[in-house]
């Protein structure tokens, strides 16, 4: 998963949101308990110095100064801070050696200071009617509390955050990991393994719901299909014999008559039109066997170099006649699979390249990998960019207009007799022409070195 999947996205935006929860759920928290803690201290001040304020009404100035001996003498509160100074800054009494430098000496104001020993001490000056001050503080928890806190709420954060980039990673891989599996799935079905299917998984959740409907759909796409491979099957099936019959009764008519003349020419061209007839006919049959399995494929080695050139000496004479040519480049290449079928995919591919192509055929074999590649192009217009995707489908014309030198079989043919020897085929423009490749697996006891994964044209 890179940045741009939603799923990577989405795991590293879960921690973050949940940070931003945490922080705007337990910082207002851990500030309300800090104020409560501060006020509990600012609280019990109050009272120490009511109460010191009791004494000096009773005992005057020597009775708080006795009192205060008392309080910290005592260990009952070892928190609690007095210091009381005349007007001169002298201590009369209390835990602190002097004055603490730069406090204010405003009546009745709140400080906050830190003693020699390190100790936050909050407290308040309270001004007597002589001029005398009296500090009355605490050693404050909220600086041990505050950095406790801290402490926890960051731990706690923490193990939270990454806690859920956990959670949330492995669920987000999982889910990228069923999405990539039924994705996989649904382009083996694209590529022509109608029969396949999305599989499910035992809990029977929301995406095996949607790949339940995906798989109704694929049902019905499979029907539709088969519907029209039987028909366009049966056809040609049920239409070869009178097409033969029609033949032999042309050929037995023109056997009867003068050669040159206007009618020998014309039921000449008919049993031409009648052989072109068979030969989709048949050609439609051997797709629809190679397409439902029933055809056996009799695998042997075979080089390709030797079909190649039986198939373009074929084709040479033809190629003459238009004033073009063929050519032939590649050393020998073995690979397992049917001699007849592998002919005829190099016959379909010269064919094409002769009817729809201009100028120079070039046939090229080379080894790519662990396979061998056979390309096929030619000097023409090429196809429109939007014909491509299409162009391996059956009755499929990238142009119309040709349809009286074209039946739409011929390179439908040839993606079956490729993937029936589990190889691939692409087509493309090569500017100028139609460039057709295709990949067969090499037999790899005739190539025993380490072999790389194929790559593209």
């Amino acid at each position: 998963m890179g940045l741009q999947s939603p799923f990577f996205r989405f795991a590293l935006a879960m921690p973050v949101v949940i940070g931003a929860i945490l922080a705007a759920v337990f910082y207002p928290l851990y500030r309300q308990a800090e104020e409560h803690i501060r006020q509990e201290v600012h609280a019990a001040i109050e009272l120490e110095i009511l109460s010191l304020d009791d004494h000096l009404h009773e005992k005057g100035l020597a009775g708080l100064v006795e009192e205060l001996g008392e309080r910290v003498a005592s260990p009952v509160d070892p928190d609690a801070v007095y210091c009381l100074a005349d007007t001169q800054d002298r201590v009369l009494a209390g835990n602190l050696p002097a004055w603490p430098a730069g406090l204010t000496r405003q009546d009745e104001a709140w400080f906050r200071i830190k003693d020699a020993a390190g100790h936050n001490i909050e407290g308040k000056i309270f001004v007597l009617y002589g001029g005398e001050r009296l500090l009355v503080g605490r050693r404050s928890p909220l600086a041990p509390f505050r950095e406790s806190m801290t402490i926890r709420l960051a731990w706690s954060g923490a193990l939270t955050i990454l806690a859920t980039a956990l959670i949330v990673g492995a669920f987000m891989r999982y889910l990228h990991r069923r999405l990539q599996r039924m994705a996989d799935e649904a382009k083996a079905i694209q590529r022509g393994h109608l029969s396949r299917r999305l599989s499910l998984n035992a809990r029977r959740d929301e995406l095996d719901l949607l790949a339940v409907r995906f798989n109704q759909a694929f049902d019905e796409i499979e029907r539709l299909v088969d519907a029209t491979r039987h028909v366009s099957s049966a056809v040609a099936h049920d239409m070869r014999r009178p097409l033969i019959h029609l033949r032999n009764t042309l050929e037995a008519e023109l056997a009867e008559l003068a050669p040159g003349t206007k009618l020998a020419q014309r039921l000449k061209a008919l049993v031409g039109q009648t052989d072109a007839l068979l030969a989709t006919f048949s050609a439609l049959l051997r797709l629809a066997r190679l397409e439902s399995g029933t055809w056996e494929v009799r695998r042997q080695p075979c080089d390709l170099a030797e079909i190649a050139e039986d198939a373009v000496d074929l084709y040479a004479a033809q190629a003459e006649q238009e004033a073009r040519s063929i050519t032939l480049a590649g050393g020998p290449l073995v690979v397992e699979g049917d001699r007849d079928l592998l002919f005829q995919l190099f016959q379909n591919l010269l064919e094409n390249a002769l009817r729809h192509g201009a100028g120079t055929v070039a046939v090229e074999l080379a080894r790519d990998g662990g396979n061998a590649r056979i390309q096929v192009r030619d000097q023409g217009p090429g196809v429109p960019a939007a014909a491509l995707p299409r162009i391996f489908e059956r009755f499929y014309l990238a142009d119309p207009s040709r349809s009286e030198v074209g039946s739409g079989v011929g390179l439908a043919l040839v993606k079956g007799i490729v993937e029936a020897h589990g190889g691939r085929v692409t087509a493309e423009n090569g500017a100028p022409g139609l460039r057709i490749a295709v990949w067969l697996p090499l037999e790899t006891r005739y190539y025993p070195d380490p072999i790389a994964e194929p790559s593209e044209p």
